[in-house]
């Protein structure tokens, strides 16, 4: 078995931006004139006008990802939404779990056959040629577009959800910051924390089966273990079953892969770190996971940014990263690109 697998992943042809959901959400409130600072008024009318002139020029993407997941059913959503697919002309990302379970197959694959690389491409992140679906955009004169899903009870569930998570971190924060673990610690300990939790909810999921208790929500927080210990099975992985499951979830074939491995990184940063984990700050790890290696630049906030920065991730992907306050540096970038 190769001790460390190369990984290798795959960019668009043409640059690629990725926007936080903060910078959706003021530019369009930049559009129906709400009261912001000048400064960044005439930031975001910029960045606008930077967007609105490359992408229907075929010179940059703006995909859409799961942003909206941040703003549905809030106050705006609908010309949140109505904006942000006139900037991306309609070119998505796959959904960030889609995305992390294309990446952990890749990966498993490889370490069935003993391979010494890794390879991440484009499709991993998008459906299609992201560059060939903004050329059969530029030819269209309408953008269509579904609005997001606002089913209640999904929402509702998907907010408690977030809640018990970003909560339950930032216990866990104090406790590690009390206890003086540092990032390498947690790092080391997030490459097994996948693996435990699969292995735990497989098996509450089987008692709960046996017991005749389980219902359609408890499978959806299981399904996708199911679906990595059926592939485990048809690739004729060893040891069978979960065993030899969680030792791959433990590997380097599966915690060097870009998304498991950023989101490791910003997750063991943010469970040591002296800032309070505040509730967006769960979701960026998620978003930023999919973002950066799939993307040639970022923008995203400065708490983030210069997490990136600092631990190196930036470099890692070949990534330029930004925030509203550097935001200059990504103006020379896009400027050069007219």
């Amino acid at each position: 078995m190769a001790d460390v697998p190369k990984v290798t992943t795959e960019k668009p042809a043409i640059p690629t931006l990725w926007l936080d959901t903060s910078v959706i959400i003021k530019l369009t409130k930049v559009a129906k004139g709400e009261a912001l600072q000048q400064v960044e008024i005439d930031r975001l009318t910029r960045l606008r006008d930077l967007v609105r002139a490359l992408v229907p020029a075929g010179k940059l993407i703006c995909p859409q990802a799961d942003q909206d997941e941040e703003y549905v059913a809030k106050r705006l959503d609908r010309e949140i939404h109505r904006d942000f697919l006139g900037l991306s002309l309609g070119i998505n990302m796959r959904h960030r779990q889609s995305i992390f379970d294309w990446q952990a197959q890749l990966g498993m694959e490889a370490y069935v056959k003993n391979a010494d690389t890794v390879n991440v491409s484009l499709y991993t992140y998008f459906h299609s040629d992201p560059a060939e679906e903004l050329e059969k955009a530029r030819q269209r004169n309408i953008v269509i577009g579904a609005h997001p899903i606002r089913d209640p009870e999904i929402l509702a569930r998907r907010e408690a959800g977030n809640a018990q998570v970003f909560e339950a971190w930032e216990r866990l924060r104090q406790e590690f910051v009390a206890a003086h673990r540092t990032y390498e610690e947690q790092l080391q300990e997030e490459k097994c924390g996948y693996a435990d939790a699969m292995a735990f909810k497989v098996e509450e999921w089987e008692k709960q089966i046996a017991a005749g208790v389980g219902d359609f929500w408890a499978f959806m927080g299981v399904q996708g273990f199911l679906m990595f210990r059926v592939r485990w099975k048809e690739m004729g992985g060893k040891p069978d079953g979960l065993e030899g499951l969680h030792k791959y979830f433990c590997s380097d074939y599966f915690n060097n892969l870009p998304t498991p491995r950023i989101g490791n990184q910003l997750g063991a940063d943010l469970l040591t770190g002296n800032q309070i984990v505040l509730s967006g700050d769960v979701m960026d790890v998620g978003l930023l996971s999919v973002a950066v290696p799939a993307c040639h630049f970022v923008l995203t906030d400065r708490k983030m940014c210069d997490r990136i920065k600092r631990l190196g991730i930036d470099k890692e992907w070949g990534t330029e990263v930004y925030s509203m306050s550097d935001i200059d540096g990504l103006f020379e970038r896009l400027e050069r690109l007219r």
